[in-house]
């Protein structure tokens, strides 16, 4: 199975470990130093009724938390698939789009 196929499915099961769900579009971008994960379709009922009752700040704040948590979970996926070191994990959450980001820079080779 192809790097990029392995980073997404452990990527995936992660949040579906903690959410119950995983996002249903998953995208994972491997380039030099850098791997780019792009998560659509993330929200799980709860968190589109926080963005439906404007409680926006409100998501943000638990699902930044979360995915803080989820750190050593997300980087063991990163380096046990590419065999290399991350140094850095830089996430991202867009709750009324509906999407995330997982960025992880890689220790130089």
């Amino acid at each position: 199975m192809p790097q990029q196929q392995l980073i997404v499915n452990g990527i995936a099961q992660v949040y579906k470990d903690v959410y119950g769900r995983g996002p249903t579009k998953v995208v994972a971008y491997v380039h030099q130093d850098v791997v780019f994960v792009v998560l659509g379709e993330i929200n799980t009922p709860g968190q589109n009724h926080l963005i439906a009752i404007d409680e926006v700040g409100l998501l943000n704040t638990v699902h930044s938390r979360i995915q803080r948590s989820l750190q050593g979970q997300l980087v063991a996926v990163i380096e046990t698939t590419l065999d290399r070191k991350v140094r850095s994990y830089v996430p991202g959450f867009n709750g009324p789009d509906d999407c995330a980001t997982d960025t992880f820079l890689l220790e130089p080779q």
